[in-house]
């Protein structure tokens, strides 16, 4: 499994070609598991490069048309119209997928304001499963903190993803062995809605010769609980901006 996928649309012509469906029962599983499961969904506008993050609140199979939620901070959509060129980016399942449209329409849902696109007559799927993941600065490892009950020193993360994490811990490599299982871990994100229970499984060992002491460990995660990996979807989307923004700013 490959952890390396960027949120960002693909904007290579020809894997857009190689890799799209059309089929309609493809499009109703895809679509419907985005919304069943209460994937985000990433929004980037095409003309002036804003994104927000939503997700679907309701699929009308009849009219052809989908309702999204109004992003946190409203005035990113408030200048969506018949005319916004968009591309949509989802994980269902680990998925990265993506679609592009044509016209953001302001609406209603339920009584609450919402937006309305087409239901896409092509998304492209662009590898079976996969994660993006981002690499841990000196601020990530400030934010975030991993207690792990089997692990006595502190840890410092190299990177994480939904899919798991790599993190140094002061100990010998032949105290883990592959296949470990990591039970309890309690995963702390800066949003204010307390630890996560977590459970990790050990991938990879890799020694560290500069620190004889320390060990990284590459670690499968799992979430235990309902609503953590929205959870850390969102902050992952914040950080890479947010790292994204600081590369910009230093060039």
């Amino acid at each position: 499994m490959n952890h390396n996928t960027s949120i960002a649309p693909e904007r290579d012509q020809k894997l857009l070609e190689e890799f799209s469906l059309s089929a309609e029962p493809t499009l109703r599983k895809l679509l419907n598991t985005i919304e069943d499961d209460e994937h985000e969904l990433y929004i980037y506008l095409q003309a002036d490069h804003t994104q927000f993050v939503t997700e679907i609140l309701n699929i009308d199979w009849s009219t052809g048309q989908m309702w999204l939620g109004t992003p946190y901070e409203k005035v990113l959509s408030a200048h969506c119209n018949i005319s916004t060129s968009y591309v949509v980016v989802s994980f269902p399942d680990g998925v990265k997928v993506q679609f592009a449209g044509i016209g953001i329409l302001q609406s209603q849902y339920q009584g609450a304001d919402a937006l309305r696109i087409a239901i896409p007559g092509t998304i492209v799927r662009l590898q079976r499963r996969n994660y993006f993941r981002v690499m841990a600065d000196e601020e990530l490892n400030s934010q975030v903190k991993l207690v792990i009950p089997q692990v006595q020193s502190n840890t410092s993360l190299i990177d994480i993803s939904l899919a798991g994490c790599g993190f140094t811990v002061t100990a010998l490599p032949q105290q883990y062995n592959q296949g470990d299982v990591l039970k309890d871990v309690r995963l702390t994100l800066p949003d204010g809605g307390g630890s996560m229970l977590v459970e990790l499984v050990v991938r990879n060992i890799k020694p560290m010769f500069d620190q004889p002491d320390n060990v990284q460990l590459g670690c499968e995660m799992k979430t235990l609980e309902r609503g953590a990996e929205r959870r850390l979807q969102r902050f992952l989307l914040a950080t890479e901006r947010r790292q994204r923004t600081n590369l910009h700013s230093i060039d």
